[in-house]
């Protein structure tokens, strides 16, 4: 049994190596702007600024109407809340 100081030392290196594991593994890329789109070999590749996001064009083209979908919500909440500031404005 190790002492106090060797028990710390090895919870502080498995600490470590599961910071390391989700560096990475678990980043998350937030695309702004795409520099770049391209395919090759079944895949569409993304190019932006903070790397590359690649995937499998057959799932992206089977999760397209969900994407799509989701983005036609997205644009219409802000189409609304624009359309809410501008009449908010013209009243005053």
């Amino acid at each position: 049994m190790g002492t106090s100081k060797d028990i710390l030392i090895d919870r502080i290196y498995e600490l470590e190596q599961q910071v390391k594991h989700f560096k990475k593994y678990k980043k998350h890329i937030y695309v702004h702007d795409t520099d770049t789109i391209w395919v090759d070999y079944g895949e569409l590749h993304l190019q932006c600024e903070q790397g590359k996001i690649v995937f499998n064009m057959e799932t992206l083209f089977n999760d397209l109407p969900t994407i799509i979908g989701l983005c036609i919500e997205e644009q219409e909440k802000s189409k609304q809340e624009i359309l809410e500031q501008i009449s908010k404005l013209t009243k005053l």
